[in-house]
């Protein structure tokens, strides 16, 4: 029973001090402190009223700030520890509220899991209490340690969501905000995926500490196995929830790795959950009413880019007369901010802004528009208008083909309401996460992808079965598919001492009668390159193919770029190439060698980045190509643009017999294999062709694909002195004929393209060094391209003249 303090029970000896009150028993004989001896309390005790003149401090000391705060209550705890002590557990921070974050980024608040569900004793709660701030000021490692095992033991009831009703408001009430909170921690500390016996997130957790991200990539169908009513309430009200997902993903972080504690302590004490594999995907012409604050998962290319801007994330404020601090402002564009009257000086502003403690978030608009091939015949394609926020700025350049996973919102629009009259309400989508087609950088390759590469560019005849791999439903053509075989993998760009650049990239031009299937070269390009543009010569501008200078929303000029500028790290593709104006062609000049734009256009002096392959496709002057004319007379193209083209493909629709039936052969069966009632039978079946034992079986499309990709992130071939006096003689003998006889041009650049197709061979069979037989491979390929441009009588004594290199380059 409590004791009041005029009771003759000396100090030393009270109960207090060893054993806690019994609970029921003090709630039924409480302290009565309005009794009629009250003042009792107060009166004087001289015995006891000493006190040590060293211990008191009445001296004045400057107020302390929230650092000095958690400096020394840090020291305390290091004292605490040292000491030994078990304290009293302190009283519990209300979860979400800036103390508690604090405190967790201070390391003296543990997880409200943390703790037990009820019925425990003080001294054990005491204990696991002091456990925690004995580790915490020990300090975690960076990639820190396991969590605490009785976070992991929290009971299924106690965060269980399935009779949870989420009322309809701007805030979640306070007891479902708690649960919430908790079910996603034990998510993150205990989801394990289908077929797997470790959870899946700790790893992922600790990925991100090693490589600083502020973000944690949560896939949804994980959410659906784990509690489908949290994903519900994810996809359904993602504005309440997401931001408390948010803090849970930073408390957590917090806890175990330093380095968030540190970010949390300087006030960017949030992280994001970057929820994406939203199972519905909406088009963006169908985004409507009912999609407005709600998850959505769309896809489109990204048209324009604004620059990167500072947005105001958590906002403090000084008093213009006292100087007093105020904050921090959550601030949002729905929430109206008012920040009351001062507490120092009562007045109600007015108000400066404290630039130093506010904290801002990089922000940036993009456009989003709709696939061209998922666009309905005979409509334009819509674009929508999309936020992007932290750390996913600048990760997006024009003509990425996006997928989004974001939040659609309804903004209001002053400017339309002035202009309309009428309340109109502005929509765009805020971004949750993104991923980039096409980029070569970004597309993964699993162990057992690069165990099959390997395997497979171990067999001797790689180069004829990747080459063969080529647009395998046209039969043939062995020459073009080398030519864009070698296109697609490239050569290796140079930076020469004076700061000038060599390219890397292989331009190719095909030429032929009609019916050969160029078209078809181009579109098998555009869906096996992980980045490929594909643009027609008469649909297209010169400004169309380089970059455009147009008005945006606020009448400033920005710059768009074209198709050149849109396939940069990729390919080109450029059908009708002989349609396009002259005065259109010329500005590829630029683009095709130096691989870069240069723009001076109404007061904007900027250059673009092109490096990117050209693949283009023109069909004779007359309409059939004739072979008793030279290469120039036949094709409408100026020597300069023909000159940038390191290979000539020229096509003939020539009359044989046997190769005819073949190719009758060969288009029966395909139409037979691609029949949509097929059955396996009939998808098996195979033109004689491919049934002889000496044919080679192309490679798998998918295998193909992660082969281009392996090759081009991770074989970077060198040129060594091997064969060079053979090159040089190869090519002096190339511009006496190209002289004597006409046909196409042979310059300078042909040398560079020699060593372009050597690099292009190597990377081909995932070779780093070139040798003599790459060396072979690319005079025969140029000296094919070259005996292709000239006449029929011509062309024959040149294979008789130059038959010693045909030769040595036959596999």
């Amino acid at each position: 029973m409590a004791r009041r303090r005029g009771d003759d029970v000396p100090v030393e000896e009270d109960p207090l001090a060893d054993e806690q009150p019994d609970a029921e028993e003090e709630e039924g004989e409480g302290e009565d402190l309005f009794g009629d001896n009250m003042m009792n309390d107060y009166r004087p005790h001289p015995e006891l009223d000493r006190y040590d003149a060293d211990l008191i401090d009445d001296d004045e000391h400057a107020p302390m700030d929230v650092r000095d705060r958690l400096a020394a209550e840090r020291a305390m705890a290091e004292r605490d520890r040292r000491a030994g002590r078990r304290g009293e557990p302190r009283s519990p921070t209300p979860p979400g509220t800036p103390a508690f974050r604090t405190r967790i980024a201070a390391g003296l608040e543990a997880s409200p899991t943390g703790s037990s569900a009820g019925g425990s004793e003080p001294s054990e709660a005491g204990a696991t209490s002091a456990r925690k701030r004995r580790r915490t000021a020990a300090g975690f490692s960076e990639a820190g340690g396991d969590g605490d095992p009785d976070d992991e033991d929290v009971p299924e009831s106690y965060y269980d969501l399935t009779h949870e009703r989420l009322s309809e408001g701007a805030e979640v009430e306070k007891r479902l905000d708690s649960k919430i909170r908790t079910n996603f921690q034990q998510f993150l500390l205990k989801f394990t995926a289908e077929g797997h016996t470790v959870p899946k997130y700790p790893d992922l957790l600790r990925k991100m500490a090693e490589e600083h991200q502020p973000h944690l990539d949560v896939k949804f169908t994980d959410l659906q196995q784990w509690s489908a009513q949290l994903a519900l309430w994810v996809s359904d009200f993602p504005v309440q929830i997401l931001p408390i997902l948010n803090e849970t993903l930073m408390l957590e972080a917090s806890r175990k790795f330093q380095t968030y504690a540190r970010l949390a302590e300087m006030g960017e004490n949030e992280l994001r959950v970057a929820v994406h594999s939203f199972p519905i995907k909406e088009p963006i012409r169908e985004l409507c009413t009912r999609h407005i604050s709600k998850l959505i998962h769309v896809n489109g290319v990204a048209t324009k880019r604004s620059g990167v801007f500072n947005q105001v994330r958590r906002l403090w404020l000084r008093c213009a007369k006292c100087n007093f601090q105020k904050g921090p402002f959550e601030v949002a564009e729905e929430k109206d901010l008012r920040p009351g009257s001062c507490i120092e000086c009562q007045s109600k502003g007015p108000w400066r802004v404290d630039r130093q403690r506010t904290i801002y978030q990089n922000y940036q608009k993009i456009s989003l528009q709709e696939s061209p091939s998922s666009v309905e015949p005979g409509k334009m394609p819509r674009s929508k208008e999309v936020i992007l926020t932290g750390d996913m700025v600048d990760t997006v350049r024009p003509g990425d083909e996006l997928n989004l996973t974001g939040i659609y919102r309804c903004l209001y629009d002053a400017a339309t309401n002035a202009r309309t009259c009428f309340p109109v309400y502005r929509t765009d989508i805020q971004a949750v996460h993104i991923t980039r087609k096409g980029d070569l950088k970004l597309i993964q390759i699993s162990d057992d992808q690069q165990q099959q590469i390997l395997e497979l560019a171990k067999s001797p005849n790689i180069r004829e079965r990747f080459i063969g791999s080529m647009a395998p439903s046209i039969y043939g053509m062995w020459h073009v598919k080398s030519s864009i075989a070698l296109s697609i993998m490239g050569g290796q760009q140079k930076i020469c001492a004076g700061k000038h650049r060599i390219r890397g990239d292989i331009n190719t031009l095909i030429v032929g009668d009609p019916g050969l299937a160029k078209s078809q070269f181009l579109k098998y390009v555009e869906q096996t390159f992980p980045r490929a543009v594909y643009t027609t010569g008469k649909g297209a501008s010169a400004v169309g193919l380089t970059a455009a200078v147009t008005r945006d929303e606020q009448g400033g000029f920005c710059l768009e770029g074209g198709a050149m500028v849109l396939a940069d790290d990729g390919i080109c593709l450029i059908d009708e190439f002989d349609k396009m104006n002259d005065q259109d062609r010329t500005s590829l000049h630029e683009a095709m060698e130096q691989q870069s734009i240069s723009i001076s256009k109404a007061g904007i002096v900027a250059t673009l980045q092109a490096r990117c392959a050209v693949v283009a496709v023109a069909n004779p002057t007359e309409g059939r190509y004739d072979p008793q004319r030279t290469f120039s007379q036949n094709v409408n193209l100026s020597d300069p643009i023909l000159s940038r083209f390191d290979m000539l493909c020229v096509l003939r629709d020539e009359s044989d017999p046997v190769q005819d039936e073949r190719l009758a052969d060969h288009v029966i069966c395909s139409h037979i294999r691609s029949h949509p009632e097929a059955n396996a039978e009939e998808r098996n079946k195979k033109p004689k062709v491919q049934q002889k034992a000496s044919y080679l079986e192309p490679i798998d499309q998918d295998l193909l694909k992660k082969y281009i990709v392996y090759a081009r992130q991770r074989v970077f071939p060198k040129m060594t002195t091997v064969d060079g006096e053979k090159l040089a003689s190869f090519y002096a003998e190339m511009r006496a004929e190209a002289f004597r006889s006409g046909g196409a041009p042979m310059t300078a650049r042909h040398m560079d393209s020699l060593v372009r197709l050597a690099e292009a061979n190597a990377r081909l069979e995932l070779r780093q060094h070139v040798n003599s037989k790459d060396i072979d491979n690319a005079i025969a390929m140029m000296l094919e391209s070259f005996i292709q441009s000239q006449k029929h009588q011509v062309a024959e004594e040149l294979r008789k003249k130059f038959r010693r290199y045909i030769a040595s380059a036959a596999p």
